[in-house]
This record gives C-alpha cells, sequence and structure tokens, in this order.
C-alpha cells in the first residue's frame, strides 16, 4: 500500500495488514560425498560462517530413500509477509493502525475515522472516542471488511486532534490495493422436460493450493434443488480428505437437478407459467480454506437462465398403459399394439377447442394403429383432457414415436410435437 498524501504533523500513522505466516525454507543442499573437493570447501565455509538460517551441507546420498526431518525443505519457524501480498474475493482484510505522537508535547482530541472505499459504496469500519496521547505515546487499533467487490479498494484513514498550539488539525492518509477473483465460476444450463439441469464448473485462478470446505446450491422460487453429486447425501466423497484440495488451475464441475415442487398435472395454470418463465435460479455459496486455515467465502450473483417459454397447448403427461409393458424391463412386445394415455391440457388464457393429429410417416419403426384423429372438443383455461392411442413395434430396439400436431380451431394456433415417448422394443 501506498501512502497518497503526505504532510508534516506531530502524530504518524503506520498501517500493517494482518495476515498469516509462512514456512521458512531450511536452504539444505544434499550432496553426493563422492564429490570431496566441493564437500570440502561447503565445510569449511559453514564452520567459518555459519548461516543465520543454520545447516546448508548435508552429507545425505543422492539416492538415499528415507530423508530424516532436518533434510525437509520447509522448517519449523515461521516467517511473516514482508509484502501486503494478494486480496482476494471473499476473504477478510484486516489491518493494524498504529498512531503515535512524535513529538516532546501532549496532543489532545485525538480521534480516528477509518472507512473502506469500493467502487460502489464507502464502509465505515472505526470512528472511535477523542483520546490524549502523551509524547512518543502510542494508539493501537484493528479495523476488518470483508471483501466483497472486485477491483480496487481505498483504506482511507482521518486523523483529527488539538495541536500543542490549541489548533484543530486533521491528518488523512489513503492505502490502495486490488482485490482479484480467486475461484472463477462457469455455467451451463440444460432443460430436461420441466426439470433444469445446472452444471457448475469451478476453477482455481490463485497460485496457491486452496481447500473446497462446501459448496452449496441455494435456489430460487420456484424451484427446489437435488445435489446430483454426493450419491445417497455422502458428502465426505466431496470434501473429506484430499477431495476438496485445488491446486493453481485445477477445476472442478458439480450437477445440480431444478425441480418445480408441484407436478405439472397438479400445478395451476399460473404455477405453471411462473416455473416456465423464470429466469433466476439461485445462488452458489463457496467456502475455502487457504494456507493455515484462512478463510475465504464467495456467494455469486443470481445465476439466471434464457426462459424456455412454454406453449398454449401442453402435454402434462404422456405414459405407456403398464397392462400392456413388461413391468421387469419395461419394455413393449415387437409387432404386439400397446396404448399410451397422453394428458393434453390448455394453458392459454383464453378457451380452446383442440384437434389432435398423429403424424404417421415421422416415425415409420413405431406406426400408429388406431384412430389418428381425436376431437377434444373445447378445453377451457387450465382444463385437461386424456386421450388413449395405440402403436405398433415394427422394428426391435430405442425407438421414439407419437409425433403429433395439435390445432385449435378458434384461434388457429398450432402446435407439433416430435414425439410422445421413447421406448425399448424387444
Amino acid at each position: 500500500m501506498a501512502s497518497l498524501m503526505r504532510e508534516s504533523h506531530p502524530l504518524t500513522l503506520k498501517v500493517m495488514r494482518l495476515s498469516r505466516p509462512t514456512l521458512a525454507d531450511t536452504r539444505t543442499l544434499p550432496m553426493d560425498s563422492s564429490t570431496a573437493v566441493l564437500a570440502q570447501a561447503l565445510r569449511e565455509a559453514e564452520q567459518n560462517r555459519p548461516t543465520a538460517s543454520g545447516q546448508i551441507f548435508s552429507d545425505l546420498q543422492l539416492s538415499d530413500a528415507q530423508l530424516p526431518l532436518d533434510a525437509f525443505p520447509l522448517s519449523e519457524t515461521l516467517v511473516l509477509p514482508r509484502t501486503f501480498g494478494t486480496m482476494f474475493l471473499g476473504e477478510t482484510f484486516s489491518a493494524q493502525m498504529c498512531i503515535c505522537n512524535e513529538s516532546a508535547f501532549v496532543v489532545r482530541d485525538v480521534a480516528v475515522n477509518v472507512v473502506m472505499q469500493t467502487a460502489t459504496q464507502q464502509v465505515p469500519l472505526l470512528d472511535n472516542s477523542a483520546v490524549q496521547l502523551a509524547a512518543g505515546q502510542p494508539l493501537n487499533v484493528q479495523v476488518a471488511h470483508e471483501i466483497k467487490e472486485l477491483g480496487t479498494h481505498v483504506l482511507g484513514c482521518t486523523i483529527t486532534y488539538l495541536s500543542a498550539q490549541g489548533e484543530h488539525r486533521t491528518l488523512q492518509r489513503s492505502f490502495r490495493f486490488q482485490a482479484a477473483n480467486p475461484l472463477v465460476v462457469k455455467t451451463k444450463v440444460n432443460h430436461l422436460a420441466r426439470d433444469v439441469l445446472l452444471e457448475v464448473q469451478v476453477h482455481n485462478a490463485t497460485h496457491a493450493t486452496l481447500v473446497l470446505e462446501r459448496l452449496r446450491f441455494e435456489p430460487s422460487s420456484p424451484f427446489a434443488a437435488e445435489d446430483l453429486n454426493a450419491p445417497h447425501g455422502d458428502t465426505a466423497l466431496l470434501w473429506g480428505g484430499s477431495a476438496g484440495f485445488m491446486q493453481p488451475g485445477d477445476a472442478r464441475q458439480y450437477l445440480y437437478r431444478l425441480r418445480a415442487p408441484i407436478a405439472s398435472e397438479e400445478a395451476s395454470v399460473e404455477q405453471e407459467r411462473a416455473v416456465q418463465y423464470a429466469t433466476a435460479l439461485g445462488k452458489l455459496d463457496i467456502l475455502w480454506r487457504g494456507a493455515f486455515g484462512s478463510v475465504g467465502r464467495l456467494q455469486t450473483s443470481q445465476l439466471l437462465r434464457k426462459s424456455p417459454g412454454m406453449f398454449l397447448i401442453e402435454v402434462d403427461k404422456a405414459e405407456i398403459d403398464k397392462a400392456e409393458i413388461d413391468e421387469t424391463d419395461s419394455s413393449v412386445t415387437l409387432e404386439t399394439p400397446f396404448c399410451v394415455r397422453a394428458r393434453v391440457r390448455n394453458v392459454s388464457e383464453n378457451t380452446m377447442t383442440v384437434l389432435a393429429t398423429v403424424d404417421a410417416n415421422k416415425h415409420p419403426l413405431v406406426m400408429p394403429c388406431g384412430p389418428t384423429r381425436h376431437d377434444l372438443g373445447d378445453l377451457a383455461v387450465g382444463e385437461a383432457r386424456e386421450i388413449c392411442l395405440e402403436f405398433l413395434p415394427l422394428a426391435a430396439g430405442v425407438q421414439r414415436f407419437g409425433a403429433m400436431v395439435f390445432v385449435d380451431s378458434v384461434s388457429g394456433y398450432t402446435r407439433e410435437l416430435g414425439h410422445l415417448l421413447e421406448v425399448f422394443v424387444a
């Protein structure tokens, strides 16, 4: 951080960021003892001028399989950071501030005001009551602020005091730093009927190892979320042991299924529209730890999707009559007719007179063998009617079938449906 203003004052202000220490390296160099000339020179140098970090040479063979603890590259000594370092979104910025009276006189009514200025807001951090500082007396305070925005942050410090001459004076200092994004989150949305499959990719954009402790999706109304990443709710496979470790550049992918809490056949037209036209899916809440257990928490903004919209005529439900399928493998028999029950619903804002027609040419491997035209009559707003369709499978394997056209004779609205179902023909 750099001071932006300099002025002569009896008070001095020093600011130090409080951050976790690191482990010092031992600087031990394994050396093959066969190089006697170099080994003797290093021993003499070590005896004559020992280093502050201890022994710089060891007699270990390069081929030794097991190394003692003193040969480990990290020692037990903790080292305080020498630079400000990097601040990341989701971390907590903590600083120690020391205001010291460097003059030979008493400074009275010393009041300290500290704010954090970002691109969008100014957050007050400290506003203490006035105190008196004797000559050489320091005043130590701590401030903390959770980083919730990317970009430039300015720590503004304003100190007002009454000088020995009885003059009211103000000391202002500003310290600037940048907040970077530790995790890059990418999403992909896929639609499966009324459900939404949300793919989430989390990428470690830092130069250090992170440990993910939690990744939770908080759905927005009207959705309920199902976590497909932990089978049977066993989160130990995701976060236990080394599963949560992310090296620099690593990426992890997660999958969530969003469902409407009310089934389509039970939902009203308004509830169905709320599901189909909803654009906000929810937020991700991510908790991770860095070196020495430092905690970071990131909550994304609202994840959005492009609304799929809805048709004025919907097929709420389509299923094969259970009496005509093999319940052991849910298959139908080749060249044996079967019945499909389809529930057609009017989700428009007006009464519709619907005519449903089965397209016999689109799926020739599963042909309709019953009536292809069904007059559903008048359907009021939100009303549904069930029809029974008969089909004959002519080829084995997984087959799509049931292409249909729905026409409202009142408004002329037409909807084409590519297929009703897929079935395995045995």
